[in-house]
């Protein structure tokens, strides 16, 4: 089967030793004609072979801009407003659009019972404040938001995708399937631009809480 053209030559990677980025690096790197630029604390001691490897602070906007030069997208796998703001930042100085960051659910208010209540349980009434959903839906930019449930290490890759505004009912998704979602956006398969999205697994929903706890 031949592979989908990637449209976006020059990703970068911000917080690229994280978890989702340890399935999409590789996955990525099937894709012979894309160039990946790792921006992380700790780049050097990344297993990766054949990509720019940039150590640098994430809340450091002159590195990061230093990062983003010549950058087509940019993949952001963590989620905290003020370094959303910083990124944003970085990214209109040097004119790159697209971006895709992991982001939280609950967001917009959108979890049904009775998962909710449980994940408010878990992680704090305030876990889904001050995100860069506020940030990207402020800019100009061609952003996506993934509004994640739950993550688990797995090899499934299907996803259900929840616009804004629709009920978020699943409770759980393996870090592949993100990563599929992701390169489905890069390749044109999907095209969530200046969109929030919720993201889950198919089967998962209306459960109370995830299939581990």
């Amino acid at each position: 089967m031949r592979k989908k053209e990637i449209k976006s030559k020059n990703l970068l990677i911000i917080g690229a030793g994280g978890q989702i980025p340890r399935y999409l690096i590789p996955m990525l790197k099937e894709q012979t004609e894309l160039q990946l630029t790792l921006f992380s604390s700790h780049a050097d001691d990344l297993p990766y072979q054949n990509v720019q490897k940039i150590t640098g602070d994430a809340n450091d906007f002159k590195q990061l801009s230093h990062a983003m030069k010549n950058q087509d997208a940019v993949f952001m796998d963590f989620d905290k407003k003020s370094t959303t703001q910083l990124v944003v930042q970085a990214m209109e100085v040097n004119g790159v659009q697209r971006i895709i960051q992991a982001g939280v659910l609950g967001v917009d208010n959108e979890v049904v019972e009775p998962f909710w209540s449980w994940n408010q349980q878990i992680l704090g009434i305030t876990a889904a404040k001050n995100r860069g959903n506020e940030v990207l839906e402020a800019s100009n930019l061609d952003y996506t938001y993934m509004r994640m449930t739950w993550l688990y290490n797995g090899e499934k890759n299907a996803y259900v995708v929840s616009p804004k505004n629709e009920p978020f009912t699943g409770v759980q998704i393996s870090r592949k399937a993100i990563a599929q979602f992701v390169i489905d956006n890069l390749t044109g398969k999907r095209n969530d631009v200046k969109q929030s999205v919720g993201l889950w697994e198919p089967g998962s929903e209306n459960k109370p809480k995830p299939d581990w706890y």
